[in-house]
């Protein structure tokens, strides 16, 4: 059996994203790649601060991401919070880890592909 139809890698697709602060919500994608499509996937996810503050710039948020079987794209809805304040451009991050067949697959392995750290960067939209 080759690597790739043995290694599932989960990953952001794309690592970079750029908002808008008024954007209300935007949405990361995490695909999944190689491996057997027939096994269920699961992988954490959490929000971390950069210039940007979780819960005054964006909501934080973490949680677990489920690829149920042949599916290979999931979306994550992240919140940014619009403020009236002016300031400078702000980023924070979402990171991937644990990533987990959520029964036994003999044979098979799951982890983490690059990037697994995408980077959203907020645009203010407030004059000085």
């Amino acid at each position: 059996m080759s690597d790739d139809e043995r290694i599932t890698k989960v990953f952001f697709d794309p690592g970079h994203y750029t908002v808008l602060e008024n954007v209300g919500q935007w949405t990361a994608t995490v695909v999944r790649r190689g491996g057997n499509l027939d096994h269920v996937v699961l992988v954490d996810y959490k929000s971390e601060d950069g210039t940007a503050s979780g819960d005054q710039d964006y909501v934080s948020m973490a949680g677990t991401i489920a690829f149920p079987p042949g599916e290979t794209s999931r979306s994550l809805i992240v919140e940014v919070i619009d403020d009236d304040v002016f300031e400078e451009d702000e980023h924070h991050y979402l990171r991937l880890n644990n990533p987990r067949f959520a029964s036994a697959a003999q044979g098979a392995e799951v982890q983490l592909g690059s990037p697994y750290l995408a980077t959203a960067i907020v645009l203010d939209d407030d004059h000085c």
